[in-house]
């Protein structure tokens, strides 16, 4: 009996080592975010005060436009990030500036692809894609 107390005690420690990385949900104690997705708690956690702000802290590549390469004489044709609140399409991203972060639900990023098929309004050339604002 004596002899089976180090296999115990093994197994008592890998079971209470495993309960702690369950517990803390094995990220160290972080939430886990999406590249393409702020939630309510991102924002609120964020201290910022409007949605530029918000996302040039937490998603700053949303606000980095992508270039098409050079067209006609060598010039090079950047690609438009467009802007959506509650589904209606704002200006450009200064729009940004205006809306309060505090009314936010959730900004989200839609890719190129997927840009035609999920929003309304969307201009014809160059798109790098479109941060979508939801309030609450």
């Amino acid at each position: 009996m004596l002899r089976n107390i180090p296999v115990n005690v093994a197994r008592f420690s890998m079971i209470i080592g495993l309960a702690a990385c369950a517990s803390s949900g094995a990220t160290g104690g972080t939430a886990r975010t999406s590249p393409d997705r702020i939630t309510r708690s991102e924002i609120y956690s964020s201290n910022a005060t409007n949605a530029y702000e918000l996302i040039s802290r937490l998603r700053p590549n949303w606000l980095r436009p992508g270039s098409t390469g050079s067209i006609g004489g060598g010039v090079v044709q950047s690609q438009a990030i467009l802007v959506y609140l509650n589904s209606q399409r704002l200006e450009d991203l200064n729009a940004l500036k205006t809306v309060s972060a505090e009314g936010l639900e959730s900004a989200q990023w839609v890719d190129a692809s997927r840009v035609q098929t999920v929003l309304n309004e969307v201009p014809t050339g160059p798109i790098a894609g479109a941060i979508v604002l939801k309030t609450r």
